[in-house]
């Protein structure tokens, strides 16, 4: 049995054990859940926007964008060991109590500052990593998408982690270090696609003051397998044609394969909250070397400004790719004799550039919003974005094949929510 499926096995394993133990041991027990009620709409039905990479994009006014429930289950074994259960209901796919769990780990604390956490761990990546689902701990109404759609790429690891916390003078310190495996799942208008990751690592080092706290993270992973629907009957033609014909056809086919591609991943992130100013920034790159998706560069940075109840802020996010655009060498079509044989190969051809060109991505934004908290459990969120998509890549957004950014493409999205913890 590999060591996937070890750690799925036992993150199903917190889940039911979570699940019978709440009411046979209530006095060390604690229950407690978030949900978002939100709707989101936008003005172009081509390129739908996507709050996460697992979610369905649906199109037009909608509940299903940015609305989640979720439940977390804290059990406590001992004064060192504990278990802890979350699941999430959102607008994805859902074949298995697997895809609901967010969360299911067994923690041993070894003493004030050193613990190990066994089973399925968030993936510790950036600033909101432990409550980005819990729409009443986030200022936005929807989270700048240049970053966190991106950073999404990964949103749990079955594995292990250790931990070393410690306060000083000035704050605390916190490091971690994680390894195991991981899957993301990618909605799309029609079927859903897939990556496996094996030998995720996952590093970071923040430090907390009063006022203020500072994250950074790196990360490291392989490809061990995906599924991209079309793209692999696509992929399983190339090595057919004739060197004569298309010498680079066999190895754009072994481009695309993401067995043994390798992911870096590295961020910074700065908080800060006077206590009547808020700011938060955090900036983030990828670097992949897979034909399908480009190395990136993005970030994102909020300004706030607390009134009593309401919280006005702006947000400016920026996400580029960094590579130069890759260009396809055309076929040979004088080695090619009919002319249905010609039609073809040239389609295939622009298919395939067609298909390095959409992972290309240009776009920045400027979101305004407002925060009005009701009480200390409830708060409605308001917020107006817009995006400007520099063609001919639209990767982020939910989209089909054939459409066609052009050189500029403006899109407005207003999201409303009501937030609450339980």
């Amino acid at each position: 049995m590999s060591w996937n499926k070890i750690l799925r096995k036992l993150s199903v394993l917190c889940f039911v054990i979570g699940s019978v133990i709440v009411p046979a041991a209530k006095a060390n027990i604690d229950v407690n859940g978030f949900a978002t009620l939100g709707v989101t709409t936008s003005n172009d039905d081509e390129l739908i926007f996507k709050s996460s990479l697992n979610r369905i994009p649906e199109s037009g006014i909608n509940w299903q964008t940015n609305s989640v429930l979720g439940l977390q289950v804290n059990y406590r074994v001992t004064n060192d060991l504990d278990i802890v259960v979350q699941g999430l209901l959102e607008h994805k796919h859902i074949d298995s109590v697997s895809d609901i769990l967010e969360m299911a780990f067994v923690r041993y604390r070894f003493d004030r500052n050193w613990s190990v956490r066994l089973g399925r761990l968030n993936y510790n990546a950036y600033l909101l990593s432990e409550y980005l689902n819990v729409g009443y701990s986030t200022l936005w109404a929807s989270p700048p998408m240049e970053f966190y759609t991106p950073s999404s790429n990964i949103s749990y690891i079955d594995g292990a982690e250790i931990e070393y916390r410690r306060s000083v003078n000035a704050g605390t310190i916190q490091a971690t270090i994680a390894y195991g495996d991981s899957r993301a799942n990618i909605a799309t208008t029609g079927e859903d696609y897939w990556l496996d990751y094996e030998r995720v690592v996952n590093a970071s080092l923040s430090f907390e003051a009063d006022t203020w706290r500072i994250k950074a993270t790196v990360s490291h992973f392989d490809g061990k397998d995906s599924y991209f629907g079309s793209l692999n009957d696509f992929q399983q033609q190339l090595p057919s044609i004739s060197s004569t014909v298309w010498p680079t056809a066999v190895n754009f086919a072994r481009s695309l394969d993401f067995k043994g591609k390798q992911v870096t991943y590295a961020a910074l992130g700065y908080h800060y909250n006077s206590g009547s100013w808020l700011l938060m920034s955090e900036i983030a790159m990828l670097d992949i070397d897979w034909a399908v998706l480009n190395n990136l560069a993005y970030g994102y940075t909020t300004f706030g400004y607390i009134l009593g109840d309401a919280t006005p802020y702006i947000t400016i996010a920026k996400l580029n790719t960094t590579d130069k655009r890759t260009i396809v060498t055309q076929p040979n079509y004088k080695a090619v004799i009919t002319r249905d044989s010609r039609q073809s190969l040239s389609a295939i051809h622009l298919g395939s550039q067609n298909l390095l060109d959409i992972s290309r991505m240009h776009q920045q934004s400027v979101s305004a919003g407002v925060r009005w908290d009701i009480d200390g459990q409830w708060a409605i969120k308001g917020q107006l974005s817009r995006y400007q998509l520099t063609g001919p890549g639209y990767g982020i957004w939910g989209s089909d094949l054939g459409v066609r950014v052009g050189s500029r493409r403006y899109i407005s999205v207003a999201s409303i929510n009501v937030s609450t913890i339980f």
